[in-house]
């Protein structure tokens, strides 16, 4: 779970196909709830990073070098085929969609180009698919080491 500051991490992460909870800020119940369910907590704050068991404290402020903190202490996954399987927006796993059910939802080069490959979020009602958004996603994790 990553805390209030760590927004665009959350997404990165979400993107990389990790289940990442992510709020604009937590009450002290709810963070208690989320670390006794064994969730990491991805922290900015150098205060709530000695409160709390499993805590990643990142003082990096760019999101390659907050995704290289990681790395070092949780070894992030290589594997492709896990990243763009959530919602980058609210972290629901991402559903196949039928053809007919995504031909009113998407514009029509996406589904005549990507008819197999179309994803919905079952949440948040959104649709992704393979397109220059994802493949300027993955070039920049590239440059990234990931």
């Amino acid at each position: 779970m990553a805390d209030s500051m760590l927004g665009k991490l959350a997404r990165y992460l979400r993107i990389m196909g990790y289940d990442t909870i992510y709020q604009k800020s937590y009450s002290e119940q709810r963070l208690s709830e989320l670390v006794a369910e064994g969730r990491v907590l991805l922290t900015r704050s150098s205060v709530r990073a000695t409160e709390y068991p499993h805590v990643i404290f990142i003082d990096k402020d760019l999101v390659k070098d907050q995704l290289t903190v990681l790395d070092s202490n949780l070894r992030l996954s290589r594997d492709q085929e896990k990243w763009f399987t959530r919602c980058s927006i609210c972290n629901s796993p991402l559903s196949k969609v039928d053809r007919e059910g995504a031909q009113a939802h998407v514009p029509d080069y996406v589904f005549f180009r990507y008819p197999e490959k179309i994803q919905f979020c079952p949440s948040c009602k959104r649709f992704y698919w393979p397109g220059t958004h994802r493949e300027r996603m993955l070039a920049r994790l590239k440059d990234w080491g990931f």
